[in-house]
């Protein structure tokens, strides 16, 4: 089994890079993309993790916290690419895996 959060065990810190290793799963990070429909027609992502889209997930004490983020249309400088944003989200989001524990 790869990511889950049923015993909602750990709210520790992630490792760097693109594979999770806070357990012997080694679970994969990636994106996801997909549209909303607001006013229009609008490019949304979310991080991947083990290929599974998160686009919600339970932070402290159990509260939900949306993890999907608005398509950067314009790259600048300062802002990161939707996949380096993807990939950081992902890294906050496995502490908070049951399977994960802080080495």
């Amino acid at each position: 089994m790869s990511f889950t959060q049923e015993k909602e065990t750990n709210l520790h810190t992630g490792p760097d890079g693109k594979i999770c290793d806070g357990c012997d799963k080694r679970c994969e990070f990636g994106i996801h993309y997909f549209y909303r429909l607001t006013n229009s027609v609008e490019d949304w992502f979310c991080p991947t993790i083990n290929g599974n889209p998160i686009k919600q997930y339970k932070g402290p004490n159990g509260q939900i916290i949306d993890a999907s983020r608005k398509t950067p249309w314009h790259l600048d400088i300062v802002r990161k690419s939707a996949k380096e944003q993807a990939i950081e989200l992902a890294h906050e989001i496995v502490k908070y895996c049951d399977h994960y524990k802080q080495r």
